[in-house]
């Protein structure tokens, strides 16, 4: 896979690290974006596209068709045409479906740390109240606390659950048993789930056994919507392209209304275009994309286990991002920026920004890089924690 240098390309990922981090000249490895450039077919596509006129857009059936058949032979999940619609993003669609499915007072849970995205959801929508509930953290790896899942939805009153599956940021690829519990706790006191399935096709082949679509593991569609993107997957962020999926049809038709209010129910061409080659031509890529980054996960864990075995890395069953536990040595937010802007000129995502303060001493480190990057990053931290 060739790593791109994409400083000075307008790349949020390296050119916006002064206005982030208050530093220019680190070593960035944080926004969940690679530094590889997108599969051949996709640039191809866009080529032919540019050539023609740039009117307006029909969206063909083939892009519907391209997507389909991708969730159906990789993920095992039989998607109808009727039950997509379109958004921008995963995040934008997550702000959709709170402000379409809750009403000011109403509690929206995520499970911490996760995604903050999802919390900034929630505190910017007028009136909606934030319910984090905390995963266990045993061990170096995350598991769900189902007794504090259920207490924290029943004493809130919880009326939607956003799921990270996989689970960002702390890697875990949830099973179909663990996905069922949820699910089965949120139907029991009425709560809409939206599942965040963006990283589904990063999974670490050590752990052998696939990501699951929460979906997929019963009949939990009037009460589910599922929403997910070739963007992680192919690194397409900018061509703001995402799919919804909601097999129930009173929650598409509420959905539905909501999207025609605002009048936000389509794209770019230039979106259509690229995730439909994506999904047809870019399947050897992205194997060749998963050898990079699991070869760098690793690599890193080999090191750290030898040179700074008190370092916690966190088992990576999915997605290409780290979750670092530098508790031994760190305990504040200050004391974080210090070690890792000052002392190692890398730039990470803080923990603190998934969930409030107890998770200061994590940050979160994006592995979709060079080997380069991450061998630099490692020597980086040893040298500054020895």
């Amino acid at each position: 896979m060739e790593y791109i240098d994409r400083r000075g390309t307008s790349s949020e990922k390296w050119d916006a690290l002064g206005e982030v981090f208050g530093a220019d000249g680190l070593l960035s490895m944080w926004v969940a974006d690679m530094d590889f450039k997108e599969p051949a077919c996709v640039t191809e596509a866009l080529h032919r596209y540019v050539e023609k006129p740039l009117g307006y857009y029909k969206v063909p059936d083939s892009y519907y068709e391209a997507f389909i058949d991708w969730e159906k032979r990789y993920h095992g999940y039989t998607v109808e045409r009727e039950w997509l619609r379109f958004s921008p993003g995963v995040v934008p669609a997550i702000h959709w479906a709170i402000q379409c499915f809750t009403v000011p007072g109403d509690a929206v849970l995520v499970t911490t740390p996760v995604y903050y995205p999802f919390m900034n959801a929630v505190e910017n929508n007028e009136g909606r109240r934030l319910v984090k509930s905390d995963l266990v953290y045993e061990n170096g790896a995350y598991r769900l606390d189902a007794a504090r899942f259920q207490r924290d939805i029943a004493e809130n009153g919880v009326k939607l659950f956003i799921l990270s599956n996989p689970h960002n940021p702390v890697g875990r690829v949830w099973t179909a048993e663990e996905l069922r519990t949820m699910l089965d706790i949120c139907r029991e006191h009425g709560v809409l789930v939206v599942s965040d399935e963006i990283h589904q096709d990063f999974v670490n082949p050590e752990l052998g056994r696939g990501k699951i679509t929460a979906a997929a593991v019963g009949n939990y569609d009037d009460m589910l919507i599922t929403m997910t993107s070739a963007s992680k997957t192919f690194n397409l962020a900018a061509v703001q392209n995402s799919f919804i999926i909601i097999p129930d049809a009173a929650l598409r038709e509420r959905f539905t209304r909501f999207q025609t209010s605002v009048d936000a129910g389509n794209g770019s061409g230039f979106g259509y275009v690229a995730v439909e080659a994506a999904y047809r031509g870019g399947r050897a890529w992205l194997e060749e994309l998963l050898d990079t980054i699991y070869g760098n996960y690793r690599y890193l864990r080999q090191r750290f286990a030898s040179e700074l075995p008190a370092l916690g890395v966190a088992e990576l069953e999915g997605t290409y991002l780290l979750w670092l536990d530098f508790s031994h040595w760190v305990k504040t937010q200050a004391e974080m920026e210090t070690l890792l802007i000052e002392k190692c000129g890398l730039a990470l995502d803080y923990g603190q920004w998934f969930g409030g303060e107890s998770f200061a001493p994590f940050a979160r480190m994006n592995l979709a890089t060079s080997r380069e990057n991450v061998a630099e990053a490692c020597d980086r931290i040893i040298q500054a924690l020895r």
